[in-house]
């Protein structure tokens, strides 16, 4: 300042007219560090913060509920944002979002040089069909076999369609028709009118037993769809994100898990 801002009187201290004219912004000063303070604890304490998620609807829907239930218990003042399906990604930006979930061999935003990705989960591929269906008396079904009876496909970006449409393809089998649904429960409800042979992973079918469908294994080698996930390298995460990683069991130096061991 280039003046005294007090003078020791005695005992005690006196503010000189230029620390009385800086005391009112100083006591500001002082609060806001404070409450700057109390921000931090809160977060990293897991009192305060936000966890943004984009998926694909299939993950979203079927297999994050478990995981995020456990995080919310746990960390009951964190503010849940959920993003999911295919389309939200036409316009997504990554700096928006912690943590990005996605299938194998979909087609995702180029990643900033500060990301990478890292495998989930593994699931097989199962064949749905009614109960009265043909294929229905078969607990596991040769590939070609399929290729008579109409395919409930999911949308042209769905990681199970894709895994498929591979499978037929190196097969050089071509379904002769098709129905096109824009998710999971569709696939199901198409399958339920008799419309055709939906794919779905095998988790998904036992959590939807409600269906009344029943599930076929294709034949060695049999099918599977892969999960993986978009995030900030490690030195990069906020501590909601990496305690959230802990929950999901991602580990970067292991082989993603498979749901079924």
């Amino acid at each position: 300042v280039g003046e005294p801002l007090y003078i020791r009187e005695g005992g005690s201290i006196r503010l000189t007219d230029a620390g009385q004219a800086l005391l009112p912004d100083i006591r500001q000063l002082r609060d806001k560090i404070c409450d700057i303070e109390r921000q931090v604890i809160r977060r990293q304490s897991l009192q305060s913060g936000d966890l943004r998620i984009a998926s694909t609807s299939l993950i979203a829907n079927h297999l994050l509920p478990a995981y995020l239930q456990k995080f919310q218990s746990n960390h009951p003042d964190i503010n849940l944002h959920i993003k999911s399906g295919v389309t939200y990604w036409q316009d997504i930006q990554l700096s928006e979002i912690d943590i990005l979930f996605f299938e194998g061999d979909m087609d995702i935003p180029n990643l900033p040089a500060y990301y990478e990705k890292l495998p989930w989960c593994a699931d097989e591929i199962i064949a749905i069909v009614p109960h009265d269906h043909p294929l229905a008396i078969h607990a596991e079904v040769p590939i070609q076999d399929f290729q008579v009876y109409p395919i409930i496909w999911r949308e042209p970006s769905s990681g199970v369609r894709k895994i498929m449409e591979g499978v037929f393809n190196a097969r050089d089998i071509q379904p002769q028709r098709f129905v096109e649904v824009a998710d999971v429960e569709s696939v199901g409800a198409m399958v339920q009118a008799g419309l055709g042979v939906g794919f779905i992973t095998r988790t998904v079918f036992e959590k939807r037993l409600d269906w009344g469908l029943h599930g076929i294994r294709i034949a060695a080698p049999s099918p599977v769809w892969r999960s993986y996930i978009a995030v900030p390298k490690s030195l990069q995460r906020s501590r909601v994100l990496s305690t959230f990683m802990d929950i999901l069991g991602i580990d970067k130096n292991a082989h993603s898990r498979t749901l079924h061991d």
